[in-house]
Parts: structure tokens; C-alpha cells; sequence
């Protein structure tokens, strides 16, 4: 037979030591003798010593024998005898150290120290108090868990990974850390022993589900303040209303009892990008929405300027791109049949002047091209509407009048969405495309609009987009923003940026979205892996950082 916590020797010592106590216990009498009188009356008070008396034989035997019968069980019990071999290396036990956001918190209201520091201490004691044969795994747990040792003997290097533990950015995932845990005794241990956890207990979810039978908590920051007040989301959108500006969105909560008035400062590159107040209820949240002009590039800092135990989840820096508006210049005598189609979108910045103005070198990144065709070509994308049949980049086949849009070509980035069809053209021109060259538009006379490919793009119209039937068709604005988007994929971008705390991400994008079209990478550019599901994309971002998803026309 043998002990695991207590040698053979160190067992018959205590059981002799107290053993001898009881027996001593029970030969020793202190009691007074009791005498029944008629009336103190007749009796006067007397410092009386109470006289020590030994007894000879002790009168309980069975009493006495049962208690220390009870003391040597309580005695292995602690030992924990074993018969036959037992493992020399003991038992292999995971300490979970919590390394969550809520760890940085201030362990009390006035002090310095954090939670994490009183975490550290706990967990000291704990691995002091086991057999030096027993092994220690020690796992860090905040949004994922990270082992930071294997099962390791060496305390100086258990010490070593307790001492370096440090705050992450992420809430607590606990079930994950018991269940990584769990594999780890499953898969390393020789002997499973102890799953422990120290921390605060401050969960990103609501519970850790069911517990298994040898975890044990060990909770710290009891007295820390409560009365936190936190950055919970910021979302940025672009504006649909005003060209270069950003639409942002912040959301903060209060986790305190009792009613706090928050003052809500926003910078861009270290400038004051706006200011409000929230109104924040206890435990409920508040929104604030500003807008602000930024249309290059930079950093946004939002902060909540309070004085709290948690300073961590008071600001957040967001790093904006560039809104820089696409540059579209149309020439044209008659202009007011293109401004509703170039001059009511916010992301394009657009000049018109006469054809007479052209000239090659022109500062646009698209230029539009009424009916006529320059000497020199524009060394830009061109959108070309019923140009002369000499200088047309695809060649005229013939004009003609009263002519039937058949179909559009749904299968091409320019057709997509594209539903009219019997639509009658009062005058067209019919093209005579390249096998390259994408089709557009369809009559039984042939193409009607094409485009070509290259290091400019180039859209030939037949017909004008602005005028006579096309003028009052849902499809034209359709057709046109295709064509944009086509030619400057930014034009009609949607970007949306948005600030949480890392760890799981979720983010809406409609039904009908296939991984496909779906792209997301780090800040480094690296693809992350995703999922899609019902419309839903999810993700993980295990540490701080930019990733940036794109979905066509989509940027977040």
C-alpha cells in the first residue's frame, strides 16, 4: 500500500501524536464537585481554587475507542492510501488563468493594483499547495484559450507563466477553456487531476453550461467597482447624402447602478471631429450618431472621457480610407439630358462642359463623350453615346430607327439586373463588336451597346441614354450605375467599418450571398478563413486588428 499525500511515517506520527491528545483528554478532570443545599443563607463567598484531580482509570473506553478509531480514518482519508503501483509523476492538473479585458479592471475603487494581479496571487497558493510530483498545465482564457505551458513539473517555469500572464482585448469564453482543458487531460495527462479556474468570472456569454465534476473556482476581484461605463460598438457608414463624409455610429453601456451622463468626444487625425452627450440608465445602453466630413484617409479616435475602473473599454482608435469621389467629365451641347444620370450620386464628383472644351489631357477618371468623337482619344475609361462611325472605338454597322430592344445580356457585369424587354428605340445605331468585345444590349438587327476591355475601358451606346424611350425606363439609371461600377469599382462601393472587441464576428450581408463572392483578409492581407450561413458571415479575429471583408460593391 501506499499514500499519495502523506508518507507512511508522517501518517503514524500524527495518529500517535493525537491519539495520545485524546487519551490525555480523557484521564485529565477539571470538572467542581456538585452539593445540594437547603439554603446559601448561612453560606459566605470563598476563593476556592478548583482542585486538579487525575484519574486512575478512564471510565468511557468505548467513547474513547471510537474517537480515535474516527481520527485514523480521517487520517487516510487525507492520505489517500493506494493499493498497488501508483504513478511516481503524480497528478496532472490545468490551472486556468483568466487573461480577459475585465482582468486589466482596477482590483478596488482607489487603488492601483488590477484583478489580474490578485488572479496571480491565487493562483501561487494554489500550486504551492500541491505535491511536488504533481504536473501543472497553465492556460490563458479570454475570447480563446491558449495553453502557455504543457503539464510541467518545473514550478520556476510555472512560476515563469503565471508571472508573464497579461490581459488580452477579448471577453472570458470559459466553456471553451474547461473544454480545451478537458482534451488536454483526455489526450496528455497520465493522471487527470484538478481543472481550476481563477478569475473574476465575468462571462461574454451568459453561463459556461454544465460543469464536469472536478472543476474548481477559485474567484478574485470581489471588491472591485462595478460602476463601469464602456465603448460597447462603433459602426462608420458612408454617407448617401453628402459626398466624403462618414455616418458614424457609437454605442455605449452602462454596466454600474446607477445613472450616469457620459460626455462622447470624437477625433480625426488629432482633430475635433464632433461631440455629445449620453444619457446612460443603469445597466441599458445609449446610441449617438454624428456626421463628419472626411474624405481622406486617417485615423478616428472615440472616446469616453470618464474616470472609471476600466479604463480599457473607454476609447477606440478606427483607421478610415480614403473617399476620395470618382472624377467624371461629360462633354456635351446638350447637357441637361445626362445630369440626372451623373449628377445625383454623392460619390461621383462630376463637370459638364461643351464639346468644344474637350481635350486629351483632362483631369477625370471617366469621361463621357455626347455624340461626337475627338481627334486624340481620352487615355481615360470613355463612355461613348451614338458616336460619329468614324473614331468610334467599336466600329458602326449601320443607324437605324423605330428598332427593338430584344434582350439584355443578364450574363455580363454591364447587363446585370436588366429585366425590359420590347422596349422600341426611336434611333439607334447597330454595332459591329469584336468576338472580345462584351455585348450589352440585343435587337434583331444586332448589338445595340457594347463594351471593351483593356488598360482603359471603353462603353459604346447606340442609342442615347437620356433621350426618347430610354429617358422614363426603370433600366436606365440600372444600366448606368452598372457601367460605373464597372469602369471605377468605388463609385457605388458601400463601406461600412465597424469597431468591436475581438473574438467571434458576425456580420449580416442578405440572403443570397455565396462565399464566392466573398472575400476576407487581415491586416496584412492574408485570407481568413469564414463561414456563410442564411446571409450571416461569420468569422474569428483572435487579437486586435484591421480585416477588411468585400463583397462586390461591398466594403467593410
Amino acid at each position: 500500500m501506499q499514500f499519495l499525500n502523506l508518507g507512511l511515517g508522517e501518517l503514524l506520527g500524527l495518529a500517535g501524536a493525537l491519539s495520545a491528545g485524546l487519551v490525555a483528554l480523557y484521564l485529565l478532570d477539571r470538572s467542581k464537585k456538585k452539593h445540594v443545599v437547603a439554603t446559601l443563607r448561612f453560606w459566605a463567598s470563598a476563593d476556592v481554587r478548583t482542585q486538579l484531580k487525575h484519574r486512575r482509570r478512564i471510565q468511557q473506553p468505548l467513547s474513547l475507542l471510537l474517537e480515535i478509531i474516527s481520527l485514523l480514518l480521517l487520517l487516510l482519508a487525507i492520505a489517500e492510501p493506494q493499493i498497488g503501483n501508483i504513478l511516481l509523476t503524480g497528478r496532472d492538473h490545468v490551472l486556468i488563468i483568466d487573461s480577459s479585458a475585465w482582468m486589466g479592471a482596477r482590483a478596488r475603487a482607489n487603488g492601483n493594483g488590477l484583478i489580474l494581479d490578485e488572479a496571480k496571487t491565487a493562483a501561487r497558493l494554489y500550486v504551492q499547495g500541491l505535491p511536488g510530483r504533481d504536473r501543472v498545465m497553465i492556460l490563458h482564457a479570454d475570447a480563446v484559450a491558449s495553453p502557455a505551458t504543457t503539464f510541467e513539473k518545473d514550478r520556476a517555469a510555472i512560476e515563469a507563466a503565471i508571472r508573464e500572464t497579461q490581459p488580452g482585448a477579448g471577453g472570458l469564453n470559459l466553456a471553451q477553456a474547461i473544454e480545451y482543458a478537458q482534451r488536454a487531460q483526455r489526450v496528455q495527462a497520465q493522471r487527470p487531476g484538478e481543472i481550476v479556474y481563477v478569475g473574476s468570472g465575468r462571462m461574454a456569454g451568459d453561463s459556461a453550461g454544465p460543469l464536469p465534476a472536478n472543476v474548481r473556482f477559485l474567484e478574485v476581484g470581489k471588491n472591485a467597482n462595478a460602476e463601469n461605463v464602456g465603448l460597447r460598438r462603433v459602426g462608420l457608414r458612408r454617407s448617401q447624402t453628402q459626398t466624403g463624409a462618414w455616418d458614424i455610429f457609437v454605442e455605449a453601456h452602462n454596466y454600474g447602478d446607477r445613472p450616469r451622463q457620459v460626455p462622447l468626444e470624437l477625433q480625426f487625425a488629432k482633430s475635433p471631429a464632433g461631440a455629445k452627450l449620453m444619457n446612460l440608465k443603469p445597466h441599458a445602453s445609449d446610441e449617438a450618431v454624428v456626421t463628419y466630413q472626411a474624405p481622406t484617409a486617417g485615423v478616428l479616435e472615440v472616446r469616453l472621457n470618464i474616470r472609471d475602473s476600466f479604463p480599457v473599454d473607454d476609447r477606440t482608435s478606427i483607421e478610415l480610407p480614403s473617399q476620395a469621389p470618382t472624377r467624371v467629365a461629360v462633354f456635351s451641347d446638350q447637357p441637361a439630358a445626362l445630369r440626372a444620370l451623373f449628377g445625383s450620386n454623392p460619390q461621383l464628383a462630376t463637370t459638364f462642359g461643351p464639346v468644344s472644351s474637350y481635350a486629351p489631357d483632362v483631369k477625370a477618371d471617366i469621361v463621357v463623350l455626347d455624340r461626337f468623337a475627338p481627334p486624340t482619344a481620352p487615355q481615360r475609361h470613355a463612355i461613348w453615346i451614338e458616336p460619329p462611325s468614324m473614331g468610334s472605338p467599336i466600329p458602326v454597322k449601320s443607324s437605324a430607327k423605330n428598332v427593338a430592344l430584344l434582350s439584355w445580356r443578364a450574363d455580363t457585369p454591364l447587363g446585370e439586373q436588366l429585366r425590359s424587354q420590347g422596349l422600341v428605340l426611336e434611333q439607334s445605331q447597330v454595332l459591329a463588336p469584336a468576338a472580345t468585345d462584351m455585348v450589352v444590349a440585343q435587337s434583331a438587327e444586332g448589338p445595340l451597346m457594347a463594351a471593351r476591355d483593356g488598360a482603359y475601358k471603353n462603353v459604346v451606346f447606340g442609342f442615347h441614354p437620356g433621350r426618347g424611350a430610354m429617358r422614363n425606363e426603370l433600366a436606365t439609371p440600372i444600366l448606368m450605375e452598372n457601367v460605373l461600377r464597372w469602369m471605377s469599382p468605388g463609385a457605388f462601393r458601400q463601406w461600412e467599418v465597424q469597431a468591436g472587441t475581438v473574438g467571434s464576428v458576425s456580420v449580416a450581408l442578405g440572403k443570397g450571398m455565396t462565399a464566392e463572392r466573398i472575400h476576407v483578409t487581415d491586416a496584412a492581407k492574408k485570407p481568413l478563413p469564414f463561414t456563410v450561413d442564411d446571409g450571416e458571415l461569420r468569422f474569428f479575429s483572435g487579437a486586435p486588428g484591421n480585416v477588411n471583408v468585400e463583397t462586390g460593391d461591398r466594403a467593410m
